[in-house]
């Protein structure tokens, strides 16, 4: 009896310390975290707390700094630091995210950059001394900076299997096609910026030219008419050969005038619009090969020759882009050189290659 008694003493002496002990770690564990002894230096805590609490860096003073150039300038300098995560930006911009979420991006992307002095001093570098952000460029082309273009880009998009359709009927890339049409518009818009910002921006449609040129790619109902008789007439040096003469009848035999010009004023299928544009500059191609040149990889000459017409097709050594002029964001273009920026600019090549020949 006297044993077991002693016995329970033990495990009771035992269990005593063991709570004791337990309930001094956890006071030392308590003061430890109030005085900050555990904390684990770059937790995601201490990260989060850099970029909305911090009083330093660009993350803080410029917060509110949503603006579309400002964004741009921020993923430029990040791209020279992490080209991959700069293109995911780029991305997101082009697919219309909004700018609070693009924020978010760049502040995020940036933490790894935050004690880099270079990379702070380049963010930085986005505004001006008063806080304003810098007016800096977002393409390396005028005309892809202006609203017309994103208009015209929207449009392309929407409407891109009509696009390859026409130009694979036409026997000719897209983009080469679209390097008229582009042309085109911004000629038109060009003289019409009150239209295009009450009327054509808002519902994203691209304009239906009149007067003389009709439909979105400016066409005269003459051109059409010699488009259509290259293609049946064996004996002119623009026709295609008997695969493509069939490619624009009329359902029920010839067409007349008014066909023709409800054919490319049509606003909502625009097939035939860029089908003529693009049997236009196959044709102008396949006089020039017969000659013995080649200008498949020529958009500036074939658009070139699409602002002048046929009679102005004359085939010869080093052709030089040309055509009418266009002011576009304050900078003067000849019609060639649009469609010969657009091809080679990048814009649109996931939809529409760039194909060289």
């Amino acid at each position: 009896m006297f044993k077991t008694k002693l016995h329970f003493k033990k495990i009771y002496n035992i269990a005593l310390y063991l709570f004791a002990i337990v309930g001094v770690i956890f006071i030392g564990v308590y003061f430890a975290m109030k005085w900050g002894l555990l904390n684990v230096k770059g937790s995601a805590s201490e990260r989060n707390s850099y970029f909305f609490n911090s009083k330093k860096g660009f993350l803080s003073n410029r917060a509110n700094a949503t603006n579309d150039l400002t964004i741009n300038c921020q993923v430029n300098v990040l791209g020279k630091y992490a080209p991959l995560t700069a293109i995911n930006i780029y991305k997101s911009i082009s697919n219309g995210t909004n700018k609070d979420v693009l924020v978010h991006m760049i502040k995020v992307a940036s933490v790894r950059f935050k004690d880099d002095k270079n990379y702070m001093k380049e963010i930085d570098g986005c505004y001006t001394k008063t806080g304003e952000m810098i007016d800096l460029p977002m393409s390396a082309y005028h005309w892809a900076d202006t609203d017309e273009w994103r208009l015209m880009r929207e449009v392309f998009s929407r409407d891109q299997e009509i696009i390859k359709k026409a130009a694979e009927d036409a026997g000719i890339p897209p983009r080469i096609i679209l390097g008229g049409v582009i042309g085109e518009q911004f000629r038109f818009f060009s003289n019409r910026r009150e239209s295009f910002k009450g009327y054509f921006e808002p519902l994203k449609i691209l304009a239906s030219l009149s007067n003389t040129s009709f439909g979105i790619a400016g066409l005269k109902p003459k051109t059409v008419q010699t488009i259509e008789n290259n293609l049946k007439d064996p004996n002119s040096p623009f026709y295609l050969g008997p695969d493509m003469e069939h490619v624009a009848d009329y359902v029920g035999g010839v067409g007349t005038d008014e066909a023709r010009l409800s054919r490319i004023t049509d606003t909502k299928n625009p097939y035939y619009s860029y089908l003529y544009v693009g049997l236009f500059m196959r044709q102008v191609q396949e006089q020039w090969q017969k000659a013995g040149y080649h200008i498949g990889n020529r958009p500036d000459v074939l658009a070139t020759l699409y602002n002048l017409g046929f009679y102005y097709s004359i085939p010869k050594d080093e052709p030089k882009s040309g055509g009418s002029t266009i002011t576009i964001n304050g900078v003067d273009y000849v019609f060639g050189d649009i469609a010969y920026e657009f091809y080679y600019s990048g814009e649109l090549s996931d939809i529409f290659p760039i194909v060289v020949e």
